[in-house]
């Protein structure tokens, strides 16, 4: 490729493979039943897409080198996009495993690529986040399902196929030169710790929350707020041992997950049932965009994640005034813009504390959601996500 077009062509390229990549390694554990063979999924898949994400940012940054991050990157989408039709349909409940842990770990490298890659470059750091967090949104609602005939693929299908295509012209475009961020040593066993301590404690605050959710009484919403205070504690701990400024980008995703569970839900249901049009899709992902775009010009996580929360809580305490007065594409529009201004408004300088964040969303909704399945009146577990999400802005005013 001539120099003067790879030139060109590096910018976009790089800022496209960090965004469609993100989304990859969302989507993958998030709603890869189009992408992998049945069976793989297992309760450790988030620990180790978590540990390795931080571990592979890490190791990338030791290296300095970002054509490699994107080689990386490239080699993990071509793993994922092989592994439905390498293993065999009569493969055993041992080997499904097996390849479930694989798909783990490579999604965590991917995460890990993706972000080393593109950190330190303002759009690229935006594309990534909005990559990531739009998945994150739509995940749930695009499923397996091909949404128009016309596409032949599903959602997670075509973001794989493009996702091969902008990592592999992000590699060959890099220019000469262009290193990564180089690692903080001190960093990397704080980051990992809080990788492993944050994705395994939600399993297991969702699974002894849930197990409680059939009693009566008050006492399953006092495990309930006591989970939900306990992954707030957690994010809050990770933000005073990482270095000042690294230390609110924990804190904003997790706000960020219970501010937007109830239309994330809603946006789900709606799909399911084809009330909703397959474009509010478009209308989130946009809005996420747009958020994050427009954080450089509000860099205060405060007002979006109020703005969000509110809209979530509103539409479910008030379903006649809000949630059928406000138009639902409107909502998911403002959740959507108020969380990815809170997300973007909050990055981190490391890399590293970047993969964390981006490896947190799906693990915290085994929390975020035993909470909201409590068998009450759906005010009162909205509310409890609502006090969780303001905890959070609060913290990262």
């Amino acid at each position: 490729m001539p120099v003067s077009t790879a030139v060109r062509v590096a910018g976009p390229a790089a800022v496209l493979a960090a965004f469609l990549a993100a989304a990859v390694a969302v989507l993958v554990p998030a709603a890869g039943e189009s992408l992998l063979p049945g069976g793989t999924r297992s309760d450790a898949a988030p620990v180790i897409t978590a540990g390795l994400a931080v571990l592979a940012a890490a190791g990338l940054q030791r290296t300095g080198s970002r054509r490699t991050a994107w080689l990386l990157a490239t080699g993990s989408v071509v793993v994922l996009g092989s592994v439905r039709y390498i293993v065999p349909a009569d493969a055993s409940a041992d080997s499904l495993a097996v390849v479930g842990w694989v798909v783990a770990a490579t999604t965590g490298v991917l995460l890990g690529a993706a972000t080393t890659g593109s950190w330190g470059s303002a759009t690229g750091q935006w594309a990534l986040i909005a990559g990531g967090w739009a998945a994150f949104l739509t995940a749930a609602a695009v499923g397996s399902e091909v949404p128009v005939d016309v596409m032949h693929w599903t959602v997670p299908q075509w973001t794989l196929a493009l996702a091969l295509v902008a990592t592999v012209a992000a590699s060959l475009t890099v220019p000469a030169g262009m290193r990564v961020q180089r690692a903080d040593p001190r960093l990397l066993a704080i980051v990992v710790t809080a990788a492993l301590v944050l994705s395994a404690g939600y399993r297991l605050l969702g699974e002894f929350a849930g197990s409680r959710a059939a009693g009566t009484g008050v006492l399953p919403w006092l495990i309930a707020g006591g989970a939900l205070a306990v992954a707030v504690i957690g994010a809050e701990l990770v933000a005073r041992v990482v270095p000042p400024g690294d230390d609110r980008f924990v804190l904003a995703v997790t706000g960020s997950v219970a501010a937007a569970y109830p239309v994330l839900v809603e946006l789900w249901a709606g799909m399911q049932s084809s009330t909703a049009p397959w474009w509010v899709l478009l209308v989130a992902v946009a809005a996420v965009v747009a958020g994050v775009y427009l954080s450089p010009y509000m860099p205060y996580a405060l007002p979006g994640l109020l703005l969000a929360a509110a809209v979530s809580a509103a539409a479910v305490w008030w379903p006649q005034e809000i949630g059928e007065g406000i138009p639902f594409p409107v909502r998911v529009a403002l959740v959507a813009l108020g969380t990815g201004l809170a997300l973007g408004a909050s990055l981190p300088g490391s890399a590293s504390v970047a993969a964390l964040g981006l490896a947190l969303p799906v693990p915290a909704t085994v929390v975020v959601g035993a909470v909201w399945m409590l068998p009450a009146e759906p005010q009162w577990p909205a509310l409890a996500l609502f006090a969780t999400a303001a905890i959070c802005a609060w913290q990262v005013r």
